[in-house]
Parts: C-alpha cells; sequence; structure tokens
C-alpha cells in the first residue's frame, strides 16, 4: 500500500466513519421530516424539536447503534451481546436516547436561533429575519458536535464517579 493510502486509512479510524455516519443519518432525518413533511414549515419550534429529536433517537436506537455496533470496533462490550440485558433495562435505555435526542435538538435549535441572531443584529437585520435556515449538512454537523459533547460530558461523569467508588 502506498504512503498515501497508509496515510487516509490512519485518518480514517472506526470512530471518524462512526462519527461521518452519525452526520449523514443526522442530515437525513433533517432532509425527511425537515423538507419533506409539514414540521419543517411550522411556526411552533418546540413541536419540530421535539418531533425531530424522537425520529433521531428512535433512528439511532434501531438502526445507527446496532450497525455501527456490528460493523466497527466501537462502543463498549454491552451485556446485550451476552444475553444478560434486562427488559426494563432495554427500555429504560431507549428511553434515555430518544430524551437525549429530544435535547441535543433543543441545543441545535439555540445554536441555530444564536446565529441567526447575531447575523441579525450583526447586519441590521429586522429580528425575525432567518438568515440561515436550517440545511441537512449543516445540521448534521451540528448534530454530531452536539452529540460528540454530550458523550464528553457523560464519560467524564461516569469516570467521577467510578474514581469515587474506588
Amino acid at each position: 500500500m502506498s504512503e498515501k493510502g497508509q496515510r487516509l486509512r490512519a485518518f480514517f479510524t472506526d470512530r471518524r466513519i462512526a462519527l461521518i455516519i452519525r452526520w449523514w443519518a443526522a442530515g437525513a432525518i433533517y432532509f425527511f421530516l425537515g423538507w419533506g413533511t409539514s414540521l419543517g414549515s411550522q411556526a411552533a419550534i418546540l413541536d419540530f424539536v421535539f418531533w425531530l429529536g424522537t425520529a433521531m433517537g428512535v433512528f439511532n436506537m434501531l438502526i445507527i447503534n446496532p450497525v455501527l455496533r456490528m460493523g466497527f470496533n466501537i462502543g463498549p462490550d454491552s451485556k446485550i451481546s451476552r444475553g444478560s440485558y434486562a427488559l426494563s433495562q432495554r427500555v429504560s435505555d431507549y428511553l434515555v436516547e430518544v430524551i437525549k435526542n429530544i435535547v441535543i435538538m433543543f441545543i441545535v435549535a439555540l445554536i441555530y436561533v444564536g446565529i441567526n441572531s447575531a447575523i441579525n443584529l450583526a447586519f441590521g437585520l429586522p429580528a425575525d429575519n432567518i438568515s440561515l435556515p436550517g440545511e441537512p449538512i449543516l445540521f448534521g454537523v451540528f448534530y454530531v458536535l452536539v452529540w460528540s459533547l454530550f458523550g464528553l460530558i457523560t464519560q467524564r461523569i461516569t469516570d467521577s464517579f467510578q474514581a469515587r467508588r474506588k
């Protein structure tokens, strides 16, 4: 293999490929719900955030997470593979996944509101002007950034609790 091929292979680790897949999935869900349904044209942003977060949570837990677990060398060694995963634990994990995605969508919506407010303030535009509307590519970038930030925060909290127990 050439040196360029080795550098490419070293750059595209399993984790980076998984982030690209998550970026694509977030953009696809936004494309189908934000542009393909009437949810995207509603004035009530909270309805859109709730349904987009719910759809992204269900899509993550049923399609993206299993594909990434089976296709790449990422994720913790879970009890699912050993068959000792209780139904109540699975249901609570699914509920947490949906709630997490709703919160992520709310934060992404706040990012868009902040960017649009800053643009409107900088250029003297009316406050209700939307200079940067939602679109799948940038939405996917914001989603992956916030999702990664949630993962880092969760890991730090878990590490601190484990350090306290020892």
